[in-house]
């Protein structure tokens, strides 16, 4: 394979794992139950942890999924042509800044607020955007569009400034 696969299949095939996995197994596509999950084997006495967490072993699994296929997929495409297509713009000049190894501590330490903060507003974007708009939930539509804003104001108005 030498380039990702394109918006429009990705996309419906996203898409369909919401119905197919309601429909075929009563489970809700996420994955911040995973960190619910790991924290259940890891921290035992935290009344938090202390559930059935044989129910949400699947998303763990289909977390550790996407981590090994992000270290396998870059070995199948042409990585450095997306590269120095980005490169040649102002964004991919930023993207290698933050992108660098040198920054590895902060996505760690990002990484583990996000997921904090994804179990403490009772899921990640992919289950409120995916999944919660879906099931027409307001709390999810809300959460989607502050995801944007937040998202629109880093994109045009922090990175910027900061770069």
């Amino acid at each position: 394979m030498k380039s990702p696969l394109a918006w429009y299949i990705a996309g419906p095939l996203i898409g369909l794992i919401v119905p197919l996995l309601l429909i075929l197994k009563e489970k809700q596509f996420g994955i911040s139950s995973s960190y619910r999950y790991l924290g259940s084997k890891l921290f035992k006495k935290v009344n938090y942890f202390n559930y059935k967490s044989e129910s949400d072993a699947w998303q763990f699994q289909f977390a550790i999924g996407l981590i090994l296929a992000g270290l396998i997929i870059p070995q199948l495409i042409d990585v450095e042509a997306i590269t120095t297509l980005e490169a040649n713009t102002s964004y991919g000049l930023i993207f290698e800044k933050i992108y660098s190894s040198s920054n590895i501590l902060f996505f760690f330490i990002g990484g583990l607020f996000v997921g904090f903060g994804s179990r403490y507003a009772n899921g990640c974007t992919a289950g409120h955007c995916i999944m919660g708009i879906s099931q027409f939930s307001v709390s999810s539509i809300v959460s989607t569009v502050c995801f944007f804003i937040g998202g629109l104001f880093v994109s045009y108005i922090v990175i910027p400034f900061l770069f």
